[in-house]
């Protein structure tokens, strides 16, 4: 389970919600348990008890002129499958080209004794579709709204040998700036340009066990609400529950600087930047060895020395370089990359995955088996398994996998664009998987 942090706000009132994001169950979302907000003694059932840090009434907050009592407690129950779309009509300030100018502007805000710690494109702070919630799954009208309409940007980062979770979740604002609350921040601040920043410094405990959290939400005044979160959860292992190291990586003040970028906000110009990575993966349990990041860039120089020689290379272009592999949220044993290949004969997209410690077909190559009879299965003297797979009819698909000796499997495939003709044949990718350099024994 992931500690996905305490949501405190209702229309014009404060409320608390800890929601707690499942990952093995992907895209499911389950509220948890809440305590008393002035007392801090949690509420409990068969399985969570959720403690926020007790916040004394009366109580002067700085930059406030009022500063309302905690609100009673309050429990949400609400599930999404799925991850979305970037280009939702409802939400037209968004696209993913905006993501990708809004991922590549928070990594730059990263102090540089922050490390991004290598992982998937969904750990590393990339911006993903706007959360867009059935409405029927809320007990009053307007809950939806509150949850809805906000991209979440998620990585762990790596400072002074500790390591953290940072979120930055960003959505158009069309409300009155929330009142200050016992609790809920520290202090506000107002800019000379109508900005207005609350800071909370705090921490929460489930079932005992604590988080430090610190959060800068800055309200900007062209209508963009920017939340941006730093904790001692370290995330970094998928299959392992979540551990704390004791220390936040950024403070308040790196934190408002992320929460201030101007290309994080809804009518910023899109800047251009390298395009999202499309989601990909490859079956595994995830017991392989572990794919370091200095492993992938092993496999990256591989896979870059193999194109530079491939035959026919010169008449293709990429939108991104070659060795772009990067971590699956499946584990630490896989990798892939997802690349658009054009050409005068079409476009289409190229599929690379890498898996270690496989020892046997993978579920695509077993799969392939079922469904396709023209798939070529054959081993070679020293012990290497090899499926081919070959589609003229569908746009020149194609598919190859070999799992070498060594336990590791490399899977490429191409597959047509908008109904176009894909411009690389099975033998160049054959060319690639084949490159001695991608076996890493």
């Amino acid at each position: 389970m992931v500690e996905d942090g305490a949501r405190r706000w209702r229309d014009s009132t404060w409320f608390d919600v800890v929601v707690i994001l499942s990952t093995i169950a992907a895209g499911t979302v389950v509220a948890g348990l809440l305590n008393d907000p002035g007392t801090g003694e949690p509420t409990a059932d068969r399985e969570y008890s959720y403690v926020f840090e007790p916040a004394p009434y009366p109580a002067q907050i700085p930059g406030c002129d009022v500063v309302e009592p905690p609100s009673d407690p309050e429990r949400v129950n609400f599930a999404t499958v799925g991850s979305g779309e970037y280009d939702n009509p409802k939400y037209p300030w968004f696209s993913m080209a905006k993501a990708a100018a809004m991922t590549q502007a928070a990594i730059d805000a990263l102090p540089n004794s922050a490390e991004l710690a290598f992982a998937s494109p969904s750990q590393s702070l990339q911006f993903e579709p706007i959360a867009d919630y059935d409405p029927s799954n809320f007990p009053q009208e307007g809950d939806a709204d509150l949850f809805s309409g906000s991209t979440n940007a998620r990585g762990s980062l790596v400072r002074d040998g500790h390591v953290g979770t940072v979120t930055v979740d960003v959505r158009a604002w069309d409300r009155p700036i929330l009142p200050c609350v016992a609790g809920a921040l520290d202090r506000r601040d107002t800019r000379p340009d109508g900005t207005v920043l609350d800071s909370l410094d705090t921490w929460y405990e489930i079932n005992g066990v604590r988080t430090l959290e610190r959060t800068v939400v800055a309200y900007h005044p062209d209508g963009t609400r920017i939340v941006a979160t730093a904790s001692d959860a370290d995330n970094t292992d998928p299959k392992a529950r979540t551990r704390h190291s004791g220390q936040i990586p950024l403070t308040l003040e790196e934190l408002t600087a992320i929460a201030t970028i101007p290309s994080l906000t809804v009518t910023a110009p899109v800047i251009p930047a390298v395009p999202l990575m499309p989601s990909c993966g490859a079956d595994t349990d995830g017991n392989g060895p572990e794919l370091t990041r200095e492993k992938v860039a092993r496999l990256d120089r591989a896979l870059e020395a193999r194109w530079a020689t491939m035959p026919g290379n010169n008449d293709l272009a990429l939108d991104r370089p070659i060795g772009s592999l990067r971590l699956t949220d499946f584990g630490k044993d896989n990798v892939c990359e997802v690349i658009t290949v054009t050409s005068a004969a079409g476009e289409g997209r190229l599929d690379i995955a890498v898996v270690s410690g496989r020892s046997a077909p993978s579920p695509q190559d077993e799969y392939l088996n079922e469904i396709n009879p023209d798939r070529i299965t054959t081993t070679s003297p020293d012990g290497a398994t090899v499926t081919r797979a070959d589609y003229p009819a569908n746009g020149g698909s194609a598919y190859f996998s070999i799992t070498l000796p060594s336990t590791q499997q490399v899977i490429i495939s191409t597959t047509p664009i908008g109904g176009s003709i894909v411009p690389m044949t099975l033998e160049q990718i054959e060319y690639l998987a084949t490159a001695p350099e991608l076996d890493l024994d």
